[in-house]
């Protein structure tokens, strides 16, 4: 075979296989690991708790397992990444209409990816200039972020009222995910 040919082959898969990952971080649905599905093919699998969190930040310390009967979204942030900051207008959103809705909960789990992310007065303060104001694990040791298994800033999910992981978002929202996912809140707070 053609050595430039090959490398060419080789090329082409490799830009393919990026942009699929590229996308694929961008604002898409991830599979939930060890998901299992209803007859719907909705997914359900147990929240893990927070764990190993230093600080809490807007908030008491909170556990999943006293949230049942709330919809809970669990995102996973950093303050110095731009995709999360692209998503704080959603986050705001959220927060003002459901802010007299005791069925709604929304944390925030601060897993920094730099040594500088983890200063808490610096997490305080971006939090303050963005005007987030609800409640957030400090989870220096990414102690959380392992427990969930999560890989991506941001990523989002989407935990019902038995305490069911049933959705995630991964990469920024933009206009259409955040549509998507407002649905999905509705549609978790209408169960009962």
């Amino acid at each position: 075979m053609n050595t430039k040919l090959l490398v060419g082959a080789v090329l082409v898969i490799s830009l393919s296989a990026g942009t699929w990952a590229v996308l694929r971080r961008d604002g898409r649905f991830g599979p939930i690991a060890g998901a299992s599905s209803t007859a719907d093919g909705d997914t359900h699998v147990p929240a893990p708790e927070f764990t190993g969190v230093t600080d809490w930040l807007n908030s008491k310390p909170l556990k999943l397992a006293d949230q049942k009967g709330k919809v809970v979204v669990v995102h996973f942030w950093t303050n110095g990444c731009i995709n999360c900051i692209h998503n704080y207008v959603h986050y705001r959103a959220w927060e003002q209409k459901y802010k007299d809705d005791k069925r709604f909960l929304m944390i925030g789990v601060h897993t920094p990816e730099f040594q500088a992310e983890k200063d808490v007065e610096r997490i305080k303060d971006r939090m303050s200039k963005n005007k987030l104001s609800f409640p957030v694990a400090v989870d220096n040791d990414s102690a959380t972020w392992k427990a969930w298994g999560n890989q991506y800033w941001p990523c989002i999910y989407l935990v019902d009222k038995t305490g069911a992981i049933r959705h995630r978002w991964e990469g920024e929202l933009g206009d259409d995910g955040y549509k998507k996912v407002s649905a999905m809140i509705e549609e978790l707070l209408a169960e009962r």
